[in-house]
């Protein structure tokens, strides 16, 4: 642990492991310290940063109400640390930003896996979630940040079939959520829309792997499938176990997911390699002993 300078901040940032990079890029109301077990999980695969993002916590400085400026952090952060390429890594509206990134720096990019974007979400409304977010905005307004940030992350990390992994964090987790809440705000509305474009997004040639948890509410796969589909790279993936907190859920699973991406690039295998990228979905199974995911057939049902 540690800070780099870079872009006139200090961002502080983890790591563990040798050989090839790993990114995580924090979803909204994370930190470099709040990804559980997955980045020991992923050391055993290559060398993974974590970083608080601008504008919060140890990194700090203003809030940053842009996208296109996260990814430039992001980018000069890799440079600093000369860890390029990567394999980027981003959930939730961090997920905007590897893509991002992707597609300004494809030299620092070797593989990009992300977990339930936020791309057009807008045009997949939820009654439930269109509540929330004018709560969400009612407390923002009036600078109850703190608790607009709780309302948004309890309601984005629910499970279908009942409860919030909100409620299961850890303390610490739920604090920094609350104390970064300007930050939260900041995310959403920079994230829920169409950014990246679909002309940028096409663009990519990295292979990306685009995720989605089986606990998700149902209109994440049609997301996710979404993107998938203007993103000539990539592939979809479900995710047993999880929803949209996925490293919290099945880091195991996740963490897999992202290790095979690095061993099929490894292989330099053009056949296995083509296959992986045209491969439309594959479950992945939690085994409750060990956490890893097992890859299965796609379900005839699956849309």
């Amino acid at each position: 642990m540690g800070f780099v300078t870079t872009r006139g901040r200090s961002f502080y940032y983890e790591e563990q492991g040798e050989g090839q990079p790993i990114l995580l890029i924090p979803p909204s109301g994370s930190t470099a310290s709040t990804w559980g077990a997955l980045p020991s999980d992923l050391a055993r695969a290559g060398r993974v940063i974590a970083y608080d993002r601008r504008g919060y916590s140890r990194s700090g400085g203003e809030v940053i109400r842009s996208a296109a400026e996260h990814t430039r952090d992001a980018a000069a952060v890799l440079d600093a640390l000369v860890a390029r390429p990567t394999v980027l890594v981003g959930t939730s509206a961090a997920a905007t930003i590897a893509l991002d990134l992707a597609v300004r720096r494809p030299d620092l990019v070797h593989a990009v896996v992300v977990h339930e974007a936020a791309w057009r979400a807008l045009r997949h409304p939820d009654a439930s979630g269109l509540v929330v977010l004018a709560r969400m905005q009612w407390l923002a307004w009036r600078g109850r940040y703190p608790e607009a940030a709780e309302t948004l992350l309890r309601w984005v990390y629910a499970y279908r079939d009942g409860g919030s992994a909100w409620d299961a964090f850890p303390d610490q987790w739920r604090q920094t959520a609350r104390e970064n809440g300007r930050a939260v705000v900041a995310d959403l509305k920079s994230t829920i829309g169409g950014y990246p474009s679909p002309q940028d997004l096409a663009t990519i040639s990295a292979p990306v792997v685009c995720t989605y948890g089986s606990r998700s509410r149902s209109y994440m796969r049609a997301i996710t499938r979404s993107l998938a589909h203007a993103i000539p790279a990539a592939s979809v993936r479900e995710i047993g176990g999880a929803a949209h907190s996925v490293a919290f859920d099945a880091p195991g699973s996740f963490a897999q997911v992202i290790a095979e991406v690095i061993r099929v690039r490894a292989g330099g295998d053009n056949t296995a390699l083509a296959a992986w990228k045209s491969r439309a979905t594959c479950s992945a199974t939690s085994s409750p002993s060990t956490g890893t995911a097992t890859p299965s057939r796609p379900s005839p049902n699956a849309g």
